[in-house]
């Protein structure tokens, strides 16, 4: 993980990132060459920006991304009901805390 945001600091780089450097270094992961493609694919539409408040709208983002990106970085967490047993100790946890 390291060694990637070394080379690709930011979604700019990972967009221009050469796929089969991607893989190499992703491959102990399992699946690389599917998972380097969805990277660098994802980051180029991350940097166009049309997704904005839906990261659903980027290729290869899930429910659980999604949900994270509600919870972490909206702060939403009163909305969202993860599927996701970690998400929904940690929102557990926020409700005990500021309910």
């Amino acid at each position: 993980m390291w060694r990637f945001f070394e080379r690709y600091p930011d979604a700019k780089s990972a967009s221009e990132a050469d796929i089969d450097d991607v893989q190499r270094m992703i491959q102990p992961l399992g699946l690389s060459e599917r998972r380097s493609r969805a990277l660098v694919r994802m980051s180029k539409e991350y940097t166009q920006g049309q997704w904005k408040s839906d990261p659903k709208r980027l290729y290869g983002i899930g429910k659980y991304a999604s949900d994270a990106y509600q919870i972490f970085c909206l702060g939403n967490w009163r909305d969202i009901q993860p599927k996701d047993h970690a998400l929904n100790d940690y929102r557990a946890w926020l409700k005990s805390q500021y309910a």
